[in-house]
């Protein structure tokens, strides 16, 4: 699909806000309600908008974090298929994509300590034995969404979702119907009060005061739209610090945050010091960027690129299926 520049003005501003009523929408673009409507399905239908994602954060919950990297030894392509299926399905993993470079796998899971990662760990490695050469798994310390910022001609102010994991101190506690609404906006925020309420079977505004009650509390920790892009590939950029500088890695985040590249940053803990998320359009812009960091903030030492080449899945809460079932 070829993006006009009427649907270039409905990507920013949804991207912006991502709840913004078609209505509002076209006013701002002078664009009717009904031409709004049908040119965000079909950004869809296109896969250019994956899903408008409600960002939930876990980690209230009781939640930790974990990045994992998975080498497969020598596969056939239905053992691939059966591991990618496992992982699609399962109840713990986040995010879920194919990569390249040294790696091949790279996942996002959600697990309550350490003990119930190496279980994670222990459970994928016995169901595929022999298939997974070597891991390594990243402990998140906190993460940072960011607005795709090349939509954009000019820089915009910085708009950041932040999950972090290491202060979310106490857990809290849902029920049933706050499970139900996170499971039927985790990844279609847009949806009505009123369709979510008969989907949970209490009134739209019960819908309304809960959502805000989970917004105050911060386990709705904000909303964004995840799109797709021939032209800007996806990478994964893993960075070590040779020495550690507290302001030198304040002054490195408030680069990425408005970088028009980054759309994410990980801080984490293990080998790795930061993972960010790149959208560029080739190889070479790409380590363009990556000399101009390493200029710019000298505690950056080694660091290490990972081409992204499929999504396997996004589930912004996954464990919604088994706490529904109770």
């Amino acid at each position: 699909m070829k993006l006009d520049v009427k649907d270039i003005k409905i990507l920013q501003e949804l991207d912006l806000n991502p709840k913004i009523t078609t209505s509002q929408l076209g006013k701002r673009i002078r664009l009717s309600q009904q031409v709004v409507d049908y040119r965000i399905k079909r950004l869809q239908e296109n896969n250019i908008i994956t899903n408008f994602g409600t960002i939930i954060n876990l980690a209230k919950l009781g939640y930790e974090q974990y990045r994992i990297l998975f080498q497969l030894a020598n596969v056939n392509d239905e053992i691939k298929k059966k591991i990618i299926d496992y992982l699609k399905d399962h109840e713990n993993v986040y995010w879920a994509a194919i990569v390249g470079g040294k790696w091949d796998l790279f996942i996002v899971v959600w697990v309550k300590n350490y003990e119930y990662l190496e279980n994670f760990l222990d459970e994928l490695f016995n169901k595929f034995p022999k298939s997974l050469k070597d891991y390594e798994a990243l402990y998140t310390i906190n993460h940072e969404f960011y607005r795709h910022n090349y939509l954009f001609n000019k820089k915009q102010s910085f708009n950041v979702i932040k999950i972090d994991t290491a202060t979310a101190k106490s857990t809290i506690e849902l029920d049933k119907i706050d499970f139900c609404i996170l499971n039927n906006i985790k990844s279609k925020c847009r949806k009505s009060s009123l369709e979510i309420g008969n989907l949970c079977n209490v009134s739209y505004k019960t819908i309304q005061n809960r959502i805000r009650n989970m917004e105050q509390k911060e386990i709705i920790s904000g909303y964004r739209i995840f799109l797709k892009s021939k032209e800007y590939k996806p990478y994964l950029l893993l960075i070590y610090f040779s020495e550690y500088g507290r302001e030198t890695e304040k002054r490195l985040l408030s680069y990425a945050r408005s970088h028009k590249d980054i759309t994410q940053t990980t801080k984490i803990f293990g080998r790795w010091s930061l993972l960010f998320h790149i959208r560029a359009i080739n190889e070479k812009e790409l380590q363009n960027l990556v000399i101009e960091m390493r200029n710019n903030y000298p505690i950056i030492g080694d660091y290490e690129i990972i081409p992204i080449f499929e999504d396997i899945s996004i589930n912004h809460f996954p464990m919604s299926k088994e706490n529904l079932s109770k």
